[in-house]
């Protein structure tokens, strides 16, 4: 799907609770924040490649992904990525690696 602010197809995307806010991941190698209920983008996040898993945390200050945690900012020009680690993870998740060759839980090859 390419979504209208991404460069090329958007390949994850995640809700956060409450539904007030939406992520979009893209294979143009950024994240971009939204606002679910006005469409306007909050936030561009420049990742560095493409992101196949993307969740928010309960809170809606943190999307778990697949290269760590990664903290939204509220400033609407930041386009810094923060990956933070937290001491107990919130998600455990299953997701490919970068080159697309194994399925990974929790960071470890599985399959």
């Amino acid at each position: 799907m390419l979504v209208e602010g991404h460069s090329d197809w958007v390949n994850s995307v995640a809700f956060s609770h409450g539904s007030t806010r939406l992520a979009s991941a893209s294979y143009d190698e950024t994240v971009k924040v939204w606002d679910a209920s006005s469409g306007e983008r909050l936030q561009t996040l420049n990742v560095g490649r493409p992101l196949n898993s993307l969740s928010f945390d309960s809170t809606s200050l943190f999307l778990h992904t697949e290269i760590g945690t990664i903290a939204i900012y509220s400033s609407r020009n930041s386009s810094e990525v923060a990956i933070v680690d937290l001491e107990c993870p919130m998600y455990l998740g299953i997701s490919h690696n970068s080159n697309r060759t194994w399925i990974q839980h929790d960071g470890r090859n599985v399959l």
